[in-house]
C-alpha cells in the first residue's frame, strides 16, 4: 500500500479485483487462520478499466535505494483514472519480484467478537512463473508509542517484533506476468492483542507472499493498520476538520476563458467533495462568490455579467457522484434568481444548503477568499472589510445561516501583522498552521491545537486553532517525510492507507496522554483534487472511533489553550505570489474609471457591480499560484472597461460652414449600451475665433443616436478643427471624442449687409437727383409762366 516505483500504477488491477471480492458471498470465506490465492488473468488483459484513483502506495521487491520507495508529490491537477494507466505487464517490465498490494482491512476499528479481514492482490513481475507462492500475515506485538514510530512501520526495511498470524502455503502456481488476489480471516483472540487499556491503538500489519521453492528472486510485501479497541473507556480527543470550498485559479481562470461564473467553472470538482464532508465535526468554508449567481464572470460588451447561457453549462450529471447519491436539496428561490444560474452552480448552492440543513457549521470567507496577509501588508483593511461585507450579504441572499468571525490566512508562516488584521476586522478566532506557533521546548506529545495570540489593540488576546500538518497531509492522500528522515520526498497515498493512517494517528495522539485531550485540527488544502471517496471514507471512520469527539472550529476555538510558551509570531513575513500595492493601485485606477463611465447611466451601481465583482476576484489567495494570471486578470478588466468608451460616441459629420456670428452646431451622438446615458457634449475649438462657452446636455436612448445642438460664438474667420467631447453629469471625459472642421466665415454677414445697404444708398442718391433734374411737376391743365 505504501508507494515504490517500479509499482506506482499497479493499484489498476486492484480497482478491478477488489470489489469483486467483496461482493463474493460470505460463505467462500476461509476457516480463521487460513488464506485464499486465486490465480488472475494475465497482467496485460484489458480488464483494467475501473475509473477508480489508482493506488499509489503499493510495495513490492526492494526499491533500489532500499527507501521506502516514495516519490514527490505531483501538481495539484486532477489525477486521470486507471483507465488512463498503461497495463501491469508494461508498468512492471523492469521489475523483479512479486508485488503485493493490500486492497482492504476490516472491519476499520476492530471490536470484540470481529474478524479481521484484510484483502489485496499480488502480481508475479519476475518473468518467469512462481511454482509454490506462500502468503503470511503479520501483525506488530505492541502499538506505536509515537508518530514518528507509527510511521516508521511504513518504511520496508525497518525492523519490528511481529507474529506470524496466518500463514499457507498456496496450492496453485503464478504464472510469470499474471495477478492473484488473497484474502486472511482472523478471529480476534488468534490475534493475541490483548484486552486492557495499553492494549488498545493501532498494530502494524504486513502481508508477505514469498516462493516456496526459490523460484523468485525476491520476495514481495505490502504493510499498513488495523486498528484495535477493546471494551474499554478513556477521555476522547477533540478532533476537527476545516474544508475550503473555494476556485482555484485554474478554475477562475476557465470561468473568465468560457464566458462563466466561478460556481460553474468550479461545481464539477466541489460538489463531490461537499458530498465527501457531509460528516461530523467537519467545517465548510466558503467562498461567498460561490454563493452568488453570475459572480466573477467577465462583463460582455454591454457592460452586463458576461455569463453563458445556462443551456451551455455543465450539469449535475457531469460530476462524479455516486449513482444512487441523492440530489442536492433546491437552493432558496432569493439564490436562485438573477443572472446565468446555471444548473452546475445551482448543484454547487444545493450542496452547501445541504451541510447547514444538516447542522454542519459553515464558515462564510471574504469574497473570492480575499488574501487576508497581503492585505494586511499592503494595510489595506477596508478591502477586506468590504470582502467581508459582501460575503455575508451573499450567504443572507441565499438564505444560509454562517459564520463570517472566522479568519483563515493562507502561507505556511503568517505573521502578527496578519493577526492583528484579522482582530481588527472582528475576528473571535484564526486559524494558523501548527508550525506558526511551536514549543520552545522539546515535547514528547503532540501539543493542543489552540493557542492564544497578543494583537496590537489591546484587548484581549485572540483565539488561534492550530492545524496539524502531518494529519492534514494524510487526509488529502499524502505522507510527509518523517522527521529527521534522510528520505525527504512525498508518497502519495491510496484510499486506504488514508483511512487506516489517519485512524492510527489519531489513536497514538490519543495514547500519548490518555488522561489530557488535547484538540486536535486538520484541514484540507485549499486547491485540494484529491479523491473524494477517500475523504468521505476517511472522515466517516474517524467520525465513529471511540477515541475521537467530532468538534467544529468553533468548539476548538471556545476550549481553552493550554499554557505552554511558544515561538512568537514574526512581524512581517511576505509570501510568494502575494498581491501587492502596484497592483492595487492599478485595480483601483481602473475600478474609478468605471465608477466615472456609470455615471452617465441611471443605474451606475448595476454597471459597475460585474467589473468590482471581477477585480475583487484578483484579491483571492488562489492567485499566489499563479500571478501572472493575476495580472493577466487586471489587464482584462482594464482592457474592457476602456472599451466602454466605445459603446458611447460622438459621431463625426462633414464640414460645418459658419457664416454668422452666432449659431447652434448640431452633434449627433451614438449609444451601443441596452440602457440610456445621459451626457454633456462639449465643443472645444483649437481657436479664439470661435467660442462654444457651455455644454448642452443629452439623453441617448438605449440602442439609438441623439442630436445636440450645441451653442457657439464667432469673432473671427477661418477653417478651424473643434474637439467633439463628452463629458459625464460631473464634468469628466466619458465615451468616445470626435474632432469636427468649422468653416467660419462671420464677416460674410457684415459684408453683405454694408452691400445691401450701399446699393440702398446709392439708388436714393440717384433718385434724389433724378428727381431735382427734372423740376416740379404741374397740374394738368396749368399753362407755365412766362416770366419764369
Amino acid at each position: 500500500m505504501w508507494a515504490r516505483p517500479v509499482a506506482t500504477l499497479a493499484a489498476a488491477v486492484t480497482a478491478l479485483l477488489g470489489p469483486a471480492l467483496t461482493a463474493a458471498p460470505a460463505a467462500a470465506a476461509p476457516a480463521a487462520g487460513t488464506s485464499t490465492l486465486a490465480a488472475a488473468p494475465a497482467a496485460g488483459a484489458s480488464a483494467v478499466t475501473a475509473s477508480a484513483t489508482p493506488t499509489i502506495g503499493t510495495q513490492g521487491a526492494a526499491t533500489p535505494d532500499g527507501g521506502a520507495g516514495a516519490r514527490t508529490a505531483p501538481s495539484p491537477e486532477p489525477t486521470g483514472s486507471a483507465a488512463d494507466a498503461p497495463d501491469r505487464a508494461t508498468r512492471n517490465a523492469a521489475a523483479e519480484g512479486l508485488d503485493v498490494e493490500i486492497t482492504d482491512i476490516g472491519p476499520a476499528v476492530l471490536r470484540p467478537g470481529q474478524r479481521l479481514t484484510v484483502r489485496g492482490t499480488v502480481a508475479n513481475t519476475t518473468g518467469k512463473d512462481v511454482a509454490s507462492p506462500e502468503a503470511l500475515l503479520r501483525v506488530q506485538r505492541s502499538t506505536p508509542i509515537s508518530r514518528s514510530t507509527l510511521q516508521r512501520w511504513l518504511e520496508p526495511d525497518s525492523v519490528f517484533a511481529t507474529v506470524v498470524v496466518a500463514r499457507h502455503e498456496l496450492p496453485a502456481a503464478l504464472p510469470a506476468g499474471s495477478s492473484a488476489t488473497f484474502m486472511f480471516d482472523v478471529a480476534p483472540e488468534e490475534l493475541s492483542l490483548g484486552e486492557g487499556a495499553s492494549a488498545w491503538g493501532p498494530r502494524g500489519i504486513e502481508v508477505a507472499v514469498d516462493d516456496a521453492s526459490g523460484t523468485a528472486d525476491e520476495d514481495g510485501r505490502d504493510r499498513s493498520f488495523m486498528l484495535w479497541y477493546p471494551d474499554i473507556a478513556i477521555e476522547p480527543t477533540p478532533v476537527g476538520v476545516l474544508a475550503p470550498v473555494v476556485p482555484t485559479a485554474a478554475e477562475r481562470t476557465r470561468a473568465l476563458t468560457d464566458g462563466t461564473d466561478v460556481a460553474t467553472a468550479a461545481a464539477q470538482r466541489l460538489v463531490p467533495l461537499l458530498g465527501a464532508l457531509d460528516q461530523p465535526g467537519v467545517t465548510v468554508a466558503v467562498d461567498g462568490m460561490l454563493l452568488t449567481p453570475g459572480a466573477g464572470a467577465m462583463p460582455d460588451a454591454d457592460g452586463g455579467p458576461g455569463v453563458a447561457p445556462a443551456t451551455s453549462a455543465p450539469t449535475a450529471a457531469a460530476s462524479p457522484t455516486a449513482p444512487d447519491s441523492p440530489p442536492p436539496p433546491e437552493p432558496p428561490a432569493a439564490a436562485r434568481s438573477g443572472p446565468a444560474a446555471s444548473p452546475a452552480a445551482a448543484d454547487l448552492l444545493g450542496a452547501i444548503t445541504a451541510l447547514t440543513q444538516d447542522g454542519r457549521e459553515v464558515v462564510a470567507l471574504p469574497w473570492a477568499d480575499a488574501d487576508v496577509t497581503a492585505l494586511a501588508h499592503a494595510g489595506r483593511e477596508d478591502l477586506l472589510v468590504a470582502a467581508q461585507e459582501r460575503s455575508a450579504a451573499a450567504a443572507t441572499a441565499a438564505g444560509l445561516e454562517v459564520r463570517s468571525d472566522i479568519a483563515w490566512p493562507a502561507g505556511s508562516l503568517p505573521d502578527q501583522e496578519t493577526a492583528d488584521l484579522a482582530a481588527a476586522t472582528g475576528a473571535a478566532a484564526v486559524v494558523l498552521p501548527s508550525t506558526s506557533l511551536t514549543p520552545e521546548q522539546a515535547l514528547t506529545y503532540t501539543p493542543a491545537g489552540r493557542a492564544d495570540l497578543p494583537v496590537d489593540e489591546g484587548g484581549e488576546a485572540l483565539p488561534a486553532v492550530l492545524v496539524d500538518e502531518r494529519a492534514s497531509a494524510v487526509l488529502a492522500g499524502q505522507l510527509l517525510p518523517r522527521l529527521n528522515a534522510a528520505d525527504g520526498d512525498i508518497t502519495d497515498l491510496d484510499a486506504l492507507a488514508v483511512r487506516q493512517l489517519l485512524l492510527a494517528d489519531t489513536a497514538v495522539i490519543a495514547r500519548e496522554r490518555p488522561n489530557d485531550p488535547r484538540p486536535l485540527m486538520i484541514s484540507l488544502p485549499r486547491s485540494f483534487h484529491g479523491s473524494p471517496e477517500s475523504v468521505s471514507g476517511a472522515l466517516a471512520a474517524l467520525a465513529t472511533a471511540p477515541w475521537v469527539t467530532p468538534s467544529a472550529v468553533s468548539d476548538l476555538a471556545g476550549a481553552d489553550a493550554p499554557t505552554l510558551a511558544r515561538s512568537p509570531l514574526p512581524e512581517k513575513e511576505v509570501g510568494r505570489g502575494e498581491v501587492g500595492a502596484g497592483l492595487l493601485n492599478r485595480m483601483a485606477g481602473t475600478l474609478a474609471r468605471a465608477e466615472s463611465f456609470g455615471a452617465i447611466t441611471a443605474d451606475s451601481d448595476a454597471l459597475l457591480a460585474p467589473y468590482a465583482a471581477v477585480l475583487a476576484s484578483a484579491l483571492s489567495v488562489s492567485w499566489r499560484a499563479d500571478p501572472d494570471g493575476r495580472e493577466a486578470l487586471v489587464d482584462d478588466v482594464r482592457s474592457a472597461v476602456g472599451d466602454l468608451d466605445s459603446k458611447v460616441a460622438a459621431l463625426p459629420s462633414s464640414t460645418v460652414n459658419l457664416i454668422n456670428s452666432s449659431a447652434r452646431i448640431p452633434i449627433n451622438v451614438r449609444n451601443d449600451l441596452d440602457v440610456d446615458v445621459d451626457v454633456q457634449v462639449m465643443l472645444t475649438p483649437t481657436d479664439q475665433r470661435l467660442q462654444a462657452p457651455e455644454p448642452v446636455p443629452l439623453t441617448v436612448p438605449a440602442d439609438s443616436q441623439a442630436t445636440a445642438h450645441v451653442p457657439v460664438r464667432a469673432v473671427g474667420s477661418g477653417d478651424l478643427p473643434v474637439e467633439v467631447q463628452l463629458l459625464t453629469p460631473q464634468g469628466r471625459d466619458v465615451g468616445t471624442p470626435t474632432e469636427l472642421q468649422v468653416r467660419v466665415r462671420a464677416d460674410w454677414e457684415n459684408v453683405g449687409t454694408a452691400v445691401v445697404a450701399g446699393v440702398l444708398v446709392v439708388m436714393l442718391v440717384a433718385g434724389i437727383v433724378r428727381t431735382a433734374r427734372r423740376g416740379p411737376r404741374m397740374e394738368q391743365g396749368t399753362m407755365p409762366d412766362p416770366e419764369e
